[in-house]
């Protein structure tokens, strides 16, 4: 079963493929090739994780809906320094629809929506600290999440986007001054915080 799982995050890794190059191609509109073979290795990878943590259960299906929006707001933000509103508008519709096919508590969706949206949000009131996009994104993930989760994957993603930082800067990959998409951060974050926490 573990391989068939595998194989289907591959399958539906290709089709991201397509999914990213046609929404990158509506932001530049010039073609833009995905790393073909990246990303459904991180899927395959990636439902694997979550199928030997959960099983066949909702939890398991919320979680891999989750990841793939998450692998795609992940690829645009790495490319075009940007998280496009619809992809957060889905996500919040689905967090939401879930919450209730869960049957997780309404009050404990609304407080992950409110913490993930609303600590960026005042973290962004210092100049260039974080941009608009994050902020929607943690806003529509904490419906996924619930409080303790969301709180967590901020944490985690404050702490790995640190840690990645200073190794770039120190490879001199990159400067200080330059510019770092947070979108990727938050969906580790994110990712490991609906693996590993209740």
């Amino acid at each position: 079963m573990n391989v068939v799982i595998f194989i289907i995050g591959l399958i539906i890794g290709s089709i991201l493929n397509f999914i990213i190059e046609k929404i990158s191609y509506s932001i530049t509109k010039n073609k833009k090739k995905t790393a073909k073979i990246v990303i459904p290795i991180i899927c395959g990878l990636a439902f694997e994780v979550l199928f030997v943590r959960f099983g066949f259960t909702i939890i398991l299906a919320k979680a891999i809906v989750m990841t793939v929006i998450l692998i795609i707001i992940s690829f645009i933000d790495l490319q075009h320094k940007i998280i496009p509103d619809f992809m957060v508008v889905i996500a919040l519709v689905i967090g939401i629809i879930f919450s209730f096919i869960a049957k997780t508590s309404f009050i404990d969706t609304i407080l992950g929506m409110i913490a993930g949206g609303g600590i960026l949000f005042l973290l962004a009131l210092v100049p260039n600290a974080m941009g608009g996009g994050d902020i929607k994104l943690m806003f529509a993930i904490g419906a996924f999440l619930g409080l303790n989760r969301t709180l967590w994957a901020l944490l985690l993603a404050f702490i790995i986007s640190s840690i990645i930082s200073i190794v770039l800067i120190l490879l001199k990959i990159k400067g200080t001054k330059d510019y770092i998409p947070f979108g990727p951060f938050l969906s580790l974050g994110s990712f490991i915080s609906i693996l590993i926490f209740v």
